[in-house]
């Protein structure tokens, strides 16, 4: 039997953290799918995100096993460019892998001690170059662009695009020439039941899911629901770690002000294994983000059979004639009312086609093989 390629991942959050979201998930899943065929290192930092405090009762700077891979938490000192070279010296690697594009000790910081060694370069920007995220604190964007540019790194890069508008997006900054495979994002394995959810007509349990920040948009979505007919009764809960307080504190102001049919319900963040208890009651996520290079959120919402609405920044279309949700111009504000008002207009019956259909089609969506092959190829070609 052939020994196991050997793959270090670079993720500047992991297990047993969940308030970055998606980009977490996203190693988890490729792992979980993958794990039997190829041996897993995993270097991440010892803190969840936005918090001061390290992990409690895990040992840090040394490497641990788990079930499908090693991992090792690094505390502030050991994410240093000496660190990164006793970690590439101590074992060889086929690939490294990193999860992210603007991060400094996790991705620029192990590029450099890379630059001069044979292995292999894989990175995926995780929707950062999107217009839509690159118009948030665009000047340090821009600078550490540039930087990466000149520096030459990028010429050692395979690009990992998780769908075919990612790979234009990176190509139109690093060059036509660049090598890009396109392998969208493994998702959990699904339960095999659809969970019928009770929906009153008029009346609707709604979602918001994601960090509280300006790319998710959540003012968007509160404006929208103190537009909405004042004979709908919308139940709104916000779920996700705040990640920026000042832009929260504005979310506050309109949710102070919204009328007396919309109640609003700070959740807060919710660990991955719990978010089915959470979801369990919900029938719609509203999701009018500025940019979503996949959105695990979307795919979640899905799997516990709720069907979205969300802004069209994401790979996801056409989603109204699928009956699994609403994609729409971000500048479309009226759409967005329109959309809220005729699912809380929905009746069991109704409602019941809607749920439905996303379950199936995150079943589907799982379920295919190709997708788990296109990600294989990536340590592959």
């Amino acid at each position: 039997m052939p020994e196991k390629k050997k793959i270090l991942i670079f993720i500047d959050w992991f297990l047993p953290g969940y308030k970055a979201g998606g980009p977490i998930q996203s190693v988890v899943n490729l792992i979980n799918h993958l794990g039997h065929e190829y041996d897993f290192d995993v270097v991440t930092s010892n803190k969840d995100l936005g918090e001061i405090e390290a992990y409690p009762n895990i040992i840090f700077n040394k490497w641990l096993e788990r079930e499908k891979y090693r991992v090792i938490y690094l505390d502030e000192e050991n994410q240093s460019l000496k660190c990164y070279r006793e970690i590439l010296r101590e074992k060889h690697y086929n690939s490294v892998y990193f999860n992210s594009l603007f991060s400094v000790n996790f991705t620029l910081k192990p590029l450099l001690v890379l630059k001069n060694l044979k292995v292999k370069v894989i990175l995926a920007p995780r929707g950062m170059l999107g217009k839509g995220a690159l118009n948030i604190k665009p000047l340090k964007k821009k600078i550490f662009l540039k930087l990466f540019r000149v520096s030459g790194l990028s010429r050692k890069i395979n690009w990992h695009a998780t769908a075919a508008s990612e790979a234009k997006e990176i190509k139109q900054h690093f060059g036509e020439e660049s090598k890009v495979h396109i392998a969208t994002n493994l998702s959990t394995v699904m339960a095999e039941n659809f969970p019928e959810k009770k929906k009153e007509e008029g009346s609707l349990n709604l979602f918001f899911l994601s960090r509280i920040s300006k790319k998710k948009n959540l003012k968007a979505a509160l404006q929208s629901l103190s537009s909405v007919n004042k004979l709908y009764k919308i139940n709104f809960s916000i779920i996700g770690p705040i990640e920026e307080e000042k832009y929260w504190q504005e979310c506050l102001e309109i949710i102070n002000g919204l009328p007396r049919n919309i109640s609003v319900k700070n959740i807060g963040a919710v660990p991955n294994h719990q978010l089915k208890e959470e979801l369990k009651d919900q029938h719609f996520m509203l999701l009018p983000t500025f940019h979503e290079n996949f959105g695990h959120v979307i795919m979640e919402s899905w799997q516990n059979a709720c069907s979205v609405i969300i802004s069209n920044n994401t790979p996801w279309e056409q989603l109204e004639q699928k009956k699994i949700g609403f994609d729409i111009l971000l500048e479309q504000e009226e759409q967005f009312i329109k959309a809220i008002e005729k699912v809380t207009a929905m009746d069991q019956a109704e409602y019941n086609d809607w749920s439905k259909a996303a379950f199936e089609f995150a079943k589907e969506y799982c379920n295919d093989p190709k997708a788990i092959e296109a990600s294989r190829r990536l340590f592959e070609l």
